[in-house]
């Protein structure tokens, strides 16, 4: 095999091999050529299209189509010169890429004055209307007057709206309570239209002369002043006479009662139905009362003692021995009359009140009961007398 260096003289050789060799370089640079025409296709298209972006732009209501080679939102607004401050609306934001983002809105702030019910302030608003921007800041829109058309445009310059807002205030009368909204001046305006009607002793909280405020609370008291007459009954008087011609527990009416009468006129007055005041004015007897007289009898009546089995023992002897005969004795131990009975004794045989407030009859009576029942034992030191 021949190979390159070995015949020097072989010119035929060496031009073979640079051949070779030139046409696998060219080979490569057409590659490398091809990949770059790529590349700059591919920038190219891209370029262009940055260049064809379009864009929705609205500023203050006023939408145009832009095309752009901006980036961002705020390339934007600055090549279309659109100046914005803090208080301006973007939407979206500044630093917002176009990508994607088919419109960008921009509303500037305006400065407006409101007079609210004569009470003058300043706000700043990106609304484009006198009605959204008051509604931005919670004004009252409700029956409310305006010194502008409420769908008026707001210029950039700003501008000023004066407000008649309407109060909203809570009568309570009657056991109800309302909420009105009203533009009346006064309270009795007001009350008027609210068809609240006032007696001449009626009560309200605030003068009628007032001007009406929003929050404020009017009450009314219903005053009712009457006179009232009530009736009242006089009670007889009872007189007891004692008649010792009389049997005891004989009563006789000598005279029959009768009950007085009379009225009392009264001045009443009443708030919402409850009485807070009263005065009497008068107080007449229409008829005297008269007096009842009954007399009662205090004679003692006999005592007819039925028969015991027992009369014909020594009672004498008995009562002389307890009581010394005395109907009347009383022992400090609690003992009383003829035969010395305790009161619980003395009940038991059917004696009523005190044994020395009997006749001597009933008291030998029920002694006799006593010994028929329990012997002569219930006298220890005298009862052996009995059989005397």
């Amino acid at each position: 095999m021949t190979r390159l260096g070995d015949e020097p003289g072989d010119d035929g050789s060496l031009l073979r091999v640079l051949t070779a060799s030139v046409v696998r370089v060219s080979r490569r640079l057409k590659v490398v050529l091809e990949g770059a025409l790529v590349v700059a296709l591919l920038l190219g298209v891209s370029g262009f299209a940055n260049s064809d972006s379009r864009v929705e732009l609205s500023v203050d209501g006023q939408v145009v189509s832009v095309e752009t080679h901006a980036d961002t939102v705020a390339e934007l607004l600055s090549e279309q010169g659109v100046a914005v401050t803090d208080r301006d609306l973007v939407e979206p934001d500044p630093v917002t890429s176009l990508d994607a983002v088919p419109t960008v809105t921009v509303r500037h702030a305006r400065q407006l004055q409101v007079v609210i019910d004569g009470q003058p302030t300043q706000i700043w608003t990106t609304e484009l209307t006198v009605n959204a921007a008051l509604d931005q800041f919670g004004v009252r829109m409700a029956d409310a007057e305006f010194s502008a058309s409420r769908s008026e445009r707001l210029p950039l310059t700003g501008g000023r709206v004066g407000v008649q807002l309407p109060d909203q205030v809570t009568v309570v009368h009657d056991q109800r309570r309302t909420t009105v909204v009203t533009t009346a001046q006064s309270v009795a305006t007001l009350l008027r239209e609210a068809g609240v009607r006032l007696g001449r002793d009626d009560l309200v909280n605030v003068g009628l002369g007032r001007e009406v405020e929003t929050g404020m609370q009017i009450v009314v008291t219903r005053v009712d002043a009457s006179t009232v007459r009530r009736a009242f009954t006089i009670d007889h008087a009872v007189v007891r006479r004692a008649d010792p011609s009389s049997y005891e527990g004989v009563e006789k009416v000598l005279q029959r009662g009768r009950d007085g009468r009379g009225v009392i006129i009264t001045r009443v007055v009443r708030h919402d139905g409850v009485t807070v005041r009263q005065r009497q004015l008068d107080r007449r007897v229409t008829r005297q009362p008269v007096r009842e007289i009954v007399v009662y009898g205090t004679k003692v009546r006999p005592f007819s003692a039925p028969a015991t089995g027992a009369e014909g023992l020594n009672w004498g002897a008995l009562a002389a021995c307890e009581s010394g005969g005395n109907p009347r004795a009383v022992n400090p131990a609690g003992y009383y009359g003829l035969y010395q009975f305790s009161l619980s004794t003395w009940a038991t045989v059917g004696g009523t009140g005190n044994p020395i407030d009997a006749t001597p009859d009933e008291q030998t009576y029920r002694a006799q009961v006593l010994y028929e029942r329990s012997g002569a034992g219930q006298w220890p030191v005298c009862g052996p007398l009995l059989f005397s």
